[in-house]
């Protein structure tokens, strides 16, 4: 490869990195503003975003790493179960970026949720999938 050819991919990434958290937060307004989206999906994601910005924690975030636990779970938790509540096809209409980087951050977050116990998820998460997305990665075993 050029180094023509690598600066252009670097610039490239580079800008899709800066843009990943703005096309986050425009992909949760788009879902929540979606009619298929239910209120309860809706007010879960309200009150996690309150949640994440208020200065209460179930673990206080002075608490190294544990204290960023908390509020990374639950933020994976809803995210989850508002990308599952709707069509792949809906999902990715409302995703600006690259589709690759929906499909890691989806990836990262369904790995994460392998370390909770099933119960949790089956309860917060596993209910809200739409009857044609089967989630085989969860407790395939």
């Amino acid at each position: 490869m050029s180094n023509y050819g690598l600066k252009d991919l670097t610039k490239t990434t580079v800008k899709e990195f800066l843009l990943f958290i703005p096309n986050l937060l425009k992909l949760l307004y788009r879902l929540v503003n979606d009619k298929s989206v239910t209120i309860l999906d809706r007010t879960l994601l309200l009150a996690t975003a309150a949640y994440v910005i208020s200065p209460w924690d179930f673990l206080p975030d002075m608490i190294p790493f544990l204290g960023q636990l908390d509020d990374l779970v639950l933020l994976a938790l809803v995210f989850k179960r508002l990308t599952d509540s709707v069509s792949s096809e809906v999902l990715y209409s409302y995703w600006d970026g690259k589709p690759d980087l929906l499909y890691l951050l989806e990836d990262i977050v369904r790995l994460g949720l392998q370390f909770l116990p099933p119960g949790i998820y089956q309860r917060l998460v596993k209910h809200s999938e739409q009857p044609y997305r089967a989630d085989l990665e969860y407790g395939s075993e």
